[in-house]
């Protein structure tokens, strides 16, 4: 079981997705994570793509985060989603979005939006996120003070600047690499 480590719904457990279709995040990692972007939130709209259980989403509504949009192809993984948030009383439709739809499908259909948090944490055979980061900057998704963090392995390194949206800091937590991306030079 998982837990969400801080905010609104503190240390309350959350179901694991089929581990043979996700990869969690584990809890000191989230709280790494979460010491990078800030502790708390004043509202904000995250995305989770590649959602697996909906952890790191679930950390950033139970921190402040007004909506989040929880992305997975796979049925399994949202059944999940669906599954914590309703333990958790976080209302669907209103706080929470799900969709399960190819990363991008989704982001085909939702370019109209802006988001504040994107987490990006595909399977690590997957080497979408440079794609991914590269159609939030050419489609201006990402906010003017939005944060990406996406997760890979430690052997990964990504470019520093796709499509003028920049690394900003870089941690390695036992086998995973976090990237932080915000906007900046294109330099």
């Amino acid at each position: 079981m998982l837990r969400v480590i801080s905010g609104k719904y503190n240390r309350r457990r959350i179901k694991e997705a089929d581990k043979t279709l996700t990869r969690p995040t584990t809890d000191k990692n989230k709280e790494m994570v979460f010491n990078v972007l800030g502790q708390y939130f004043e509202g904000g709209i995250a995305l989770d793509l590649f959602a697996g259980s909906g952890a790191m989403g679930i950390e950033a509504l139970s921190r402040g985060v007004s909506q989040c949009y929880f992305v997975d192809k796979n049925k399994n993984p949202i059944q999940t989603v669906k599954e914590n948030l309703d333990a958790l009383q976080i209302p669907i439709g209103k706080e929470a979005f799900l969709f399960q739809q190819d990363y991008h499908a989704f982001l085909e259909t939702h370019t109209d939006r802006k988001f504040d948090y994107v987490f990006l944490d595909p399977p690590y055979a997957v080497q979408v996120i440079p794609e991914i980061i590269q159609f939030l900057s050419d489609h201006k998704m990402l906010s003017d003070t939005g944060v990406i963090v996406s997760e890979t392995d430690k052997f990964t390194r990504l470019n520093s600047n796709i499509h003028g949206i920049i690394v900003f800091k870089e941690a390695l937590e036992g086998n995973t690499r976090f990237a932080f991306y915000r906007w900046g030079d294109e330099s």
